[in-house]
């Protein structure tokens, strides 16, 4: 599939921007406390910027398959630009929880390798990092990569941006990108680093939450139960997710500049 160079940064959008997250936590993080609807099994919600353009957020579930199909289901919904938010793990060993990446490329696994599927127009304004920049926030325009399986080892986070170069790494991102092409859609995308680069996540603890991101509870306290030590591993894990959160305000920001602030 041949990559359309469609960019969002700015772009006059005059229609509603449709942005798709994998977890419940990642939509309030956005949006804040909202009023979700359901309809065709996702969750989403509705909110206005402030220049009039309405803010549509869908919650997908994790893997690209689900956001595949939770950015098909926006797509019908006469988006101006789709994007795509969340937290990521971190491939470049330069950036820590909560610093942002911008997409200015992404790429995709599939069963014979890894392929770029979309590329940021060259055209696109800097305004929204040189202003976050001026802030003190990190956020760095680079590639991200989707992946099948989820990396939790240092030594495959760095085998894989050895291998693209990709800032971040997450399970959702190519999927969306993928409905904007096919859509001709301006796309973005924004991640926040949650498990930098020379983090390792136990697999015992990843397994802690479902597909949806809500949390079995009851594995978690079997799991705690036989194997104590993972506490200090599960409470950097809640740590570094509630930084890597804090880079929401920064999307909305990031809405500001080009589509107007989001309206609380």
């Amino acid at each position: 599939m041949k990559a359309i160079e469609t960019g969002f940064m700015g772009r006059n959008i005059n229609s509603t921007i449709g942005i798709v997250v994998a977890l419940p936590s990642e939509a309030k993080a956005l949006v804040g406390r909202r009023n979700w609807q359901e309809a065709e099994g996702f969750s989403y919600c509705r909110s206005f910027l402030k220049d009039g353009n309405e803010l549509l957020v869908v919650q997908s579930g994790m893997g690209i398959g689900n956001a595949f199909s939770a950015a098909r289901w926006l797509v019908g919904k006469n988006l101006g630009a789709l994007g795509a938010f969340g937290v990521s793990g971190g491939l470049d060993p330069g950036l820590g929880p909560g610093d942002l990446v911008f997409a200015d490329a992404v790429f995709m696994e599939r069963e014979n390798g890894i392929y770029r599927v979309w590329k940021r127009d060259e055209s696109d304004s800097e305004a929204a990092l040189d202003d976050l920049a001026a802030k003190g926030v990190t956020a760095r325009w680079g590639p991200i990569v989707t992946v099948r399986q989820a990396v939790l080892n240092a030594a495959g986070k760095k085998a894989l941006f050895d291998q693209t170069a990709a800032m971040a790494v997450d399970m959702e991102t190519a999927g969306v990108a993928q409905v904007a092409n096919q859509s001709e859609l301006p796309f973005f995308a924004v991640r926040a680093v949650c498990d930098s680069a020379d983090v390792s996540i136990p697999e015992a603890l990843y397994q802690c939450v479902d597909q949806k991101g809500s949390p079995r509870i009851f594995y978690l306290f079997r799991l705690l139960l036989r194997r104590p030590l993972l506490v200090s591993h599960l409470l950097r894990m809640k740590r570094d997710f509630t930084v890597a959160l804090g880079g929401a305000p920064h999307m909305r920001h990031y809405l500001s500049i080009y589509g107007g602030e989001v309206n609380e």
